[in-house]
């Protein structure tokens, strides 16, 4: 069903792919974010979401909220407690603003860095702190830095704000590497003494286009039921290009399986996002690898 959906973080590479879905599924869209873009596929609003006063001038009459605006990870520069800091209040200014005017479906973007822990260096010699594969949403906890930390945080707001009304629908999304088709060929193509030069081992070296990331918010706020829910999303194979059997071998011979081996076809489990949500990715990889 169309509604008004206000998208923070709109001018950042996935929020613009957001906005440009939610149009095309016919909803309102509100976009918000501190920069100003020229390209936009709406008109963009310009707010201090730490400003958490002016956020309910914008929720206002929304029927759901889809949140990207953090920091993308610790950034250079920037201590990372501020990093922390400052994505834990805007989850917090947006989410109560949100709930207060009675929103009823909130989307955040999560990251699968709250589940990875940090394996970079020399993971066949460092434990994986994965409690199973292939992985899915219900993960538990790993997060390995203050941005992630902060991830976590943003989980609990909406797991809680789920509990206190059972009306709301509050659906983390623990996004993997996004990119596009051209950086994925570049990876292909680029091979290094190890694979996990491309990747943290324990995101299973998961990935997504960034047109799939965004189609699957549309399902969210389509189809998604109330409560709270935390799913990781991932193309069917990896940045490396390599069989799953070959990694499991390499980088987790510790980890439990829930399927047999000779059944695991992915290091990542979409099956119920998809029964549940009639979502998978539709991005097709059209390039050779070399390697």
């Amino acid at each position: 069903m169309a509604s008004r959906v206000m998208v923070t973080g709109a001018a950042g590479g996935l929020g613009q792919e957001v906005c440009k879905a939610l149009v095309a599924a016919g909803h309102e869209v509100l976009a918000l974010d501190r920069v100003y873009r020229r390209d936009m596929p709406v008109r963009l609003e310009l707010v201090d979401l730490l400003d958490g006063a002016s956020v309910y001038r914008y929720v206002e009459g929304c029927q759901a909220v889809v949140h990207l605006a953090n920091y993308p990870g610790v950034r250079r520069g920037m201590p990372p407690q501020q990093t922390y800091r400052e994505n834990v209040a805007t989850d917090i200014n947006v989410f109560q603003a949100a709930v207060d005017v009675g929103v009823k479906r909130l989307v955040f973007a999560s990251s699968i860095q709250a589940m990875s822990g940090d394996r970079h260096g020399d993971p066949a010699k460092k434990p994986s702190c994965l409690a199973y594969l292939p992985i899915d949403g219900d993960a538990p906890v790993c997060p390995r830095n203050l941005y992630a930390l902060g991830k976590v945080t943003g989980e609990m707001q909406l797991r809680y704000y789920a509990a206190m009304d059972d009306r709301l629908s509050c659906t983390a999304i623990r996004y993997p590497y996004l990119m596009s088709q051209g950086t994925l060929e570049w990876i292909r193509n680029h091979p290094r003494d190890s694979d996990d030069h491309w990747g943290n081992p324990d995101e299973g070296f998961a990935y997504l286009y960034m047109a799939d990331a965004a189609s699957l918010v549309a399902a969210i706020l389509d189809k998604q039921d109330v409560g709270y829910h935390q799913i990781l999303p991932a193309a069917p194979d990896n940045t490396v290009g390599k069989p799953p059997r070959e990694l499991l071998e390499k980088f987790y011979p510790n980890v439990p399986l829930k399927v047999p081996i000779d059944n695991l076809t992915s290091l990542v489990d979409i099956s119920a996002i998809t029964q549940r949500l009639g979502w998978s990715p539709k991005t097709v990889n059209v390039f050779v690898l070399n390697r």
